[in-house]
């Protein structure tokens, strides 16, 4: 009896105290967002007065790391330029390649799936030199299209390995029937694959959409205007030296997690789906 008491009263604490390491960052951000300067350095857990001055500074004073002139708004808009151009592009290379790998027999498939696997798993910080010339060769430097390049380095072959595993979940009589019907492989996938695939197919989205908005590396050896700067990388100048604006950085922070936040939110049914139909087979 006392074992059945504790393992209830374990799981709840268990539950509580994970919240706390997640809300607590949270919340200490959003406070100290919203307060003056003055009240920073204060050990308070609640803000003596809150203002919307950081927020004010960084989009409307134009005022951050030194960049006057800039809003805010401008890397927040080319970070949505980017992540979605690279989720559009993804979500139509990604679906072809896990079609393929998933459903056509092909010699050595099994080995190419281990190193889409292995592309995604890579440090990227070890191409750096090489693709940096790729990027100066091609005449994308300091271009949005050389970003998104290389950001789908990243999110094709994760979206790739994602939807081949639910690709496989697929029962194989439904194509089977599609072809027998007179559908070439392309409308099978179109028309029978995806379809039925639509949970797996909405998480890659989402998941393209994160990396490409959270990636820094790679625009940071692309982008060199101000005015072409990313959410990340507006955050990372923020910074300077010994010198920390934490009340503008915060308040950059929570506009930047925004967004994924609320795709999120609204797609978490299709994710959980998504993530335990992709489970089954791969």
């Amino acid at each position: 009896m006392r074992v059945k008491v504790r393992q209830k009263l374990t799981s709840p604490l268990i539950l509580i105290l994970l919240s706390l390491m997640v809300a607590l960052p949270l919340y200490w951000a959003v406070t100290i967002s919203f307060r003056p300067m003055a009240d920073l350095f204060m050990r308070r857990i609640t803000p003596s007065s809150l203002t919307t001055k950081n927020y004010d500074g960084i989009i409307y004073d134009r005022d951050w790391a030194g960049f006057q002139g800039v809003s805010f708004v401008i890397p927040l808009r080319n970070s949505l330029i980017i992540a979605l151009g690279v989720t559009a592009i993804g979500l139509i290379i990604s679906p072809l390649a896990a079609y393929a790998l998933a459903m056509i027999p092909i010699r050595g498939k099994e080995l190419i799936s281990s190193y889409l696997l292995l592309a995604y798993v890579f440090p990227p910080f070890v191409l750096i030199i090489g693709l940096s010339s790729f990027i100066h060769k091609l005449g994308l430097m300091d271009t949005f299209a050389g970003v998104m390049l290389l950001h789908l380095i990243i999110v094709v072959p994760y979206c790739t390995w994602m939807l081949r595993g639910y690709f496989l979940s697929v029962p194989k009589a439904l194509e089977e029937a599609a072809l027998v019907d007179g559908c070439s492989r392309i409308g099978a996938l179109l028309k029978i694959i995806l379809p039925v695939s639509a949970p797996g197919f909405v998480t890659a989205a989402i998941f393209s959409f994160t990396l490409s908005w959270q990636e820094m590396l790679f625009a940071l050896i692309t982008i060199d205007s101000h005015s072409k700067f990313t959410l990340p990388m507006a955050l990372l100048a923020m910074v300077l030296g010994d010198y920390i604006q934490w009340g503008k950085l915060m308040a950059g922070s929570i506009i930047a997690i925004l967004p994924p936040s609320i795709l999120y939110l609204l797609m978490q049914r299709y994710v959980v789906q998504g993530l335990t139909g992709g489970a089954v087979k791969g």
